[in-house]
């Protein structure tokens, strides 16, 4: 029979030894196997009687050469205090809840033994002893600390930051919670409490936010009830009380507790809180709305979004005004996985820091970077409502910074080698960070990114090498969307290869044109856009002013703003969208040199294009792009208007970069006429 009745130590085992025993027991077989010498025996025997004594309870009693036995009274009173315990014993899942319950188990003990925690947990001493150094770390993030008295553990620390650990668990310690509440807090008052804030105020708690307070109010109502608990009584400068401080102090004096702080604190608590609904005729409603509004536009215009303003303002302003709150009221929300999110939506956060800085100006204080992870999984939510199609089975994402240009180059030559697999349109990283990858198998990008749901990601030039094109060839083989036999069907430079083992061919690029068009007829798929009459594309986007040569520039910078400072002569552009692309490229590394010397400088449209251009310089020797790692020989300049109206330069493009010996030819002219008549010199 286990005892936990006693704060002596062996005073426990003391007592069950004599539970047990169906006789006197003698003092050296008490000894024996208390391991304990005849004076600490009778010291701890005088310890443990005055501990029954303070339950009214007969102490053990000794009669003379037979030994030491219970009376009846206090064996009934052991059993049923045993039977008591054993059903308040705490099971639990895992390390880590446990560690929060042993916590809170000593925060709510005037000192709390080992023994005590052995007990209650129904675990070994060396398990407390670990789960307590875990503990001193945790709780030090709260400026708590866990303290040794002669009574057992404490934790000390501020009542704030104490009750701050507490609602932060809440719903986690709601098995302890439970059984240290009161029978006088009742449960119904509680919700009766909470329905009037919401009722007499028109805020609405969401249903999540509604159990915590609930939760926290049951320990916090108990806990107060110590004045020593309470927060420092002051008069307060409150004047123009609130119907939140009406609601408040109304619900405190019901527990007779007459506090202007605590009335204040708990003001804050709840406003603090999400919100589900609000009153929209508060006057901070109607300040915080056009905020709302704003936000969403400078989201749209950042990152190419189209999120409904009418679908998410409301839903925003509520947002707005907890934290709104929270910050006035300096209780800070703590997102439980931001490292998550600031890594694996890393671009949905960047943008959403620099939308919400009209509100900060607006409220005085600049939002954590918890505060941002929410406003952030807003909008990233919208993005995902707003796709109406499912990725196709085994589908591979094709990601660029814009989901333009690059992109598209890269696109078009999937397609042409891999037919038969299903790749998307391309997409930007906003896009791909929101977007619903149930059915990707695999990720191919020309920049850098975070791996989601341990999709594999293949980051390759947009022009591939000849090596890069292997470890494509190996990651799809790897996401099993095709076999090594499998890749080498239908794929037109496997054919020429075969084919120039056998045969002269006079013209590569017009037999693989031919080759193409033939097996698109067999697979019913467009593979590679069909060739513009006389590249009307490149004569319409490149006039004489729009290509040149560029001699002694110092650096890749001063070549990119060279290179496109004839668009932003003629207004294509403005000044912004050329800072943007060298951003880019900062930001995410040279994935605009597309290999062989070529970078195809630029921007989304919402960078700043005002008209569809581009234009083509030659460098008189190549610069090194991002600390060496890719030399630019040549540097195209694009402004998309839209996502769609450059696709036709783009392919005219890739039609000249995939002629052998075209960019070897380029490279050897040194002057704008050659440069110039060579560009055209089909047309």
């Amino acid at each position: 029979m286990r005892v936990n009745f006693s704060k002596r130590k062996h005073g426990n085992e003391l007592l069950e030894i004599l539970l047990t025993s169906s006789g006197y027991t003698t003092a050296n077989f008490l000894q024996q196997h208390l391991h304990i010498s005849r004076r600490s025996l009778f010291y701890l025997i005088n310890k443990v009687n005055d501990e029954l004594d303070q339950h009214a309870e007969f102490p053990i009693t000794n009669v003379k050469k037979l030994g030491y036995y219970l009376p009846t009274d206090t064996i009934k009173f052991l059993h049923k205090m045993t039977e008591k315990e054993t059903s308040s014993k705490i099971m639990t899942n895992n390390a880590k809840q446990r560690q929060l319950l042993i916590a809170f188990s000593i925060l709510n003990t005037s000192g709390c033994s080992l023994a005590d925690l052995t007990y209650q947990f129904n675990i070994s001493k060396n398990t407390v002893i670990r789960d307590i150094k875990v503990l001193h770390s945790q709780l030090a993030l709260y400026h708590l600390q866990i303290t040794n008295t002669e009574s057992g553990k404490i934790i000390t620390g501020s009542p704030t930051a104490v009750r701050k650990w507490v609602y932060d668990h809440a719903t986690q310690l709601k098995t302890l919670i439970e059984q240290t509440r009161r029978a006088t807090i009742k449960p119904t008052t509680i919700n009766d409490q909470i329905k009037l804030f919401e009722r007499i105020t028109g805020k609405y708690l969401t249903d999540d936010a509604s159990i915590t307070i609930r939760l926290f109010l049951y320990w916090y109502l108990t806990n107060i009830r110590d004045c020593n608990n309470q927060l420092s009584d002051v008069i307060s400068a409150q004047t123009d009380l609130t119907l939140d401080h009406i609601w408040a102090k109304s619900f405190l004096n019901d527990y007779h507790i007459d506090n202007s702080n605590e009335v204040d604190y708990l003001v804050k608590l709840i406003n603090s809180s999400q919100f589900a609904h609000v009153n929209w005729n508060d006057d901070l409603i109607q300040k915080l709305k056009p905020f709302s509004v704003r936000m969403i536009s400078s989201f749209n215009h950042l990152s190419g979004a189209h999120v409904s303003i009418k679908s998410i303002s409301d839903s925003l302003t509520v947002h707005l005004l907890s934290t709104y709150y929270r910050a006035q009221y300096n209780m800070p929300f703590e997102y439980p996985d931001l490292k998550s999110i600031q890594q694996h939506y890393h671009h949905t956060f960047e943008i959403t820091r620099k939308v919400v800085v009209p509100f900060e100006q607006y409220i005085h204080h600049t939002l954590s970077d918890d505060e941002i992870a929410l406003i952030a999984i807003y909008f990233g939510g919208a993005i995902r409502e707003q796709k109406t199609s499912t990725p196709t089975q085994n589908e591979v994402l094709v990601v660029c910074s814009s989901g333009i240009g690059t992109s598209r180059l890269l696109l078009q030559q999937l397609e042409s080698r891999y037919r038969g697999i299903h790749f998307s349109s391309p997409m930007n990283v906003l896009q791909y960070e929101n977007s619903d990858l149930s059915n990707v198998q695999l990720v191919i990008s020309t920049i850098k990114l975070n791996t989601q749901r341990n999709i594999p990601i293949t980051t390759v030039s947009a022009f591939p090498s000849e090596l890069e094109w292997k470890i494509i060839d190996n990651a799809i083989i790897k996401a099993g969307l095709a076999t090594s036999d499998t890749l080498k069907l239908f794929n037109v430079d496997t054919l020429l290869d075969i084919v120039g083992n056998y045969a002269m061919i006079r013209n590569p690029m017009g037999l693989k044109l031919a080759l193409n068009d033939y097996l698109t007829q067999l697979t019913q798929e467009p593979l590679l856009a069909a060739p513009q009459e006389n590249l009307s594309e490149l004569i319409k986007l490149l006039p004489p002013e729009h290509v040149g040569f560029l001699n002694h520039q110092k650096s890749w910078k001063q070549a990119v703003r060279t290179a496109l400072s004839p668009l932003l002569e003629d207004y294509s552009v403005e000044k912004n969208y050329i800072d943007q692309i060298i951003h880019l490229t900062e930001s995410n590394g040279p994935y605009m040199v597309i290999g062989s010397g070529v970078m195809l400088a630029h921007a989304a449209p919402r960078d700043g294009v005002n008209n569809l251009g581009a234009t083509f310089f030659l460098l008189d020797k190549p610069l090194p792009v991002m600390t060496n790692q890719k030399m630019v020989h040549v540097i195209i300049g694009l402004a998309p208007i839209d996502y769609e109206k450059h696709l036709s330069f783009i392919s005219d493009l890739m039609t000249q970069l995939q002629q052998k010996d075209w960019l070897t030819n380029l490279y050897h002219l040194n002057n704008k006429r050659d440069l110039f008549r060579y560009l055209y010199k089909d047309n």
